[in-house]
């Protein structure tokens, strides 16, 4: 019976996760990749096929760089609907955790095209699988290679490798260079007790674009040249929301475009970087060392620009108190919902907010939604706020039941707006105000007045042509109450109970 091994380990009652259904083909194929906290972190690696997720466990994260092979742990078949699945599988149940999707997309079977064709289930059998996946991190041909020869039914290992192709690189993400001595030996040092780097003194003469004629929106004309003149000027405004901050590195050197454009996501700062520009080391929960970016200054920020940066993604937290975040988020997603409709639930977030004699500050997502930030004044570091903001955003669900849900599902929000607070978690990022995101338009994440927050606004008018003008006509920075709540260190803050 299929998807028997998935329905017998769990508990429909009590795990969030979808259950057990097939599903019939008759489109392109999806893959997923999942980012699973559980008892060790790892990454579920899911192919679908004859109705259901074919699904490995990878304990490392999965590598673009043919030299890195991954193991990877065959597992039981799950159901196509848990390639939208994210959220808390509650303790006690099988695989607790949080699970966050890490990539997903669209696949191609290779071995269709063999001589003697082959499906992905009969590739599983012979212990040879090959495809081309089409994400946004892992594009190109896979390989799933199982090892020590034809096993059983039951856990085989396999391995997960990157085939050589035009999307193939280095696992850093940049050709392989040698670190300078000081710098390695600064790294670990910053290892050990989770310090930043000390950064060398960065160019008097600023930092220079090249190849400012390179489209980066062909929708709408949009140059690197134009990228980088709006983070130079937008600077004051955006690096005080940066500092101090670990930072993920949403790249696009080429710009936006088709599948075979380079779009994918930065953690660690590679070694042929300036030595001026900030880093920190942290280890991850598998040990692995990543130098994350501190964007302090002009320079840096636009050093990154010109390597491709279009969106900058920061932790909640600083350093050096890393582990208690200066605000909460609530991102207000629309789904299938109108503006109008987020409009109505950010408003009413707002005044459950201020019965709880909390500040609110509101500002666009740069796409469709909406962020309200409150600054954290209360006791306690992540996991408290999370909690709090659990209950908030269950409060404004009760009070709008057919316009706000919490369901982690999206085929359970129906038209409602998704109240999503789970990126209140160490490690995780957000996007800060005035930075661009990487969509068609160069929509730009914008401050707002709660007096600007109606139904009629439009997001997409605060873009990278567009912002200026708006900020000329500002008497006063919407976010300034916000950067001033950061003040120097929970210490010092007013702390409720």
């Amino acid at each position: 019976m299929a998807l028997k091994e998935y329905r017998a380990k769990r508990d429909f009652r009590k795990t969030p996760e979808p259950g057990p259904t097939t599903r019939k083909a008759g489109r392109t194929p999806i893959f997923v990749v999942q980012e699973h906290h559980a008892s060790r972190l790892h990454y579920d690696f899911r192919l679908e096929a004859d109705g259901v997720l074919k699904s490995w466990a990878v304990p490392k994260q999965p590598s673009s760089d043919p030299s890195q092979k991954r193991l990877a742990v065959h597992v039981e078949d799950h159901p196509v609907p848990y390639a939208e699945f994210e959220g808390t599988i509650p303790e006690g149940q099988y695989g607790a955790g949080t699970v966050s999707i890490w990539d997903k997309g669209t696949y191609e079977n290779l071995l269709a095209e063999k001589p003697e064709p082959q499906t992905v289930s009969d590739g599983i059998e012979a212990g040879r699988l090959e495809f081309a996946l089409h994400g946004r991190k892992l594009k190109g041909r896979f390989a799933l290679i199982r090892m020590h020869g034809r096993g059983g039914r039951g856990k085989d290992n396999w391995l997960l490798i990157k085939m050589k192709d035009e999307f193939a690189r280095p696992e850093n993400g940049s050709a392989d260079r040698p670190a300078r001595p000081a710098r390695r030996a600064r790294a670990k040092s910053a290892h050990r007790d989770g310090r930043a780097t000390k950064a060398g003194k960065p160019p008097a003469d600023g930092v220079v674009v090249t190849h400012p004629d390179r489209v980066m929106y062909p929708d709408a004309g949009i140059t690197k040249g134009d990228v980088f003149d709006f983070y130079r000027r937008i600077a004051p405004r955006l690096l005080p929301h940066l500092k101090d901050r670990p930072v993920t590195l949403e790249r696009l050197p080429e710009g936006l475009g088709g599948s075979g454009k380079a779009h994918f996501w930065q953690k660690d700062t590679p070694d042929y970087y300036p030595d001026w520009v900030p880093r920190i080391a942290l280890p991850t929960e598998r040990g692995k060392t990543v130098r994350y970016g501190l964007v302090n200054n002009l320079q840096t920020l636009l050093y990154l620009v010109n390597q491709g940066v279009l969106t900058f993604h920061v932790w909640m937290s600083r350093v050096p108190d890393l582990d208690r975040p200066d605000f909460v988020l609530f991102d207000l997603d629309p789904g299938r919902a109108s503006f109008a409709d987020v409009v109505v639930v950010a408003r009413q977030l707002h005044t459950i907010l201020e019965e709880e004699e909390e500040e609110a500050f509101v500002k666009t997502s740069g796409k469709t939604g909406l962020h309200v930030m409150v600054p954290w004044r209360r006791r306690g570091g992540y996991d408290e706020a999370r909690a709090w903001a659990q209950a908030i955003a269950g409060r404004l669900a009760d009070d709008l039941p057919d316009r706000a849900t919490t369901e982690i599902r999206k085929a359970k929000r129906q038209s409602n707006v998704y109240v999503d607070i789970m990126q209140n978690a160490r490690g995780h990022h957000a996007v800060p105000p005035y930075v661009i995101r990487a969509v068609p338009g160069a929509p730009v994440s914008m401050p707002l007045s709660w007096r600007e927050l109606t139904p009629d606004l439009d997001p997409a008018k605060y873009n990278l042509k567009t912002v200026f003008q708006r900020l000329a006509r500002q008497k006063r920075d919407p976010m300034a109450g916000l950067l001033k709540s950061f003040g120097k260190g929970s210490r010092r803050r007013r702390v409720l109970t």
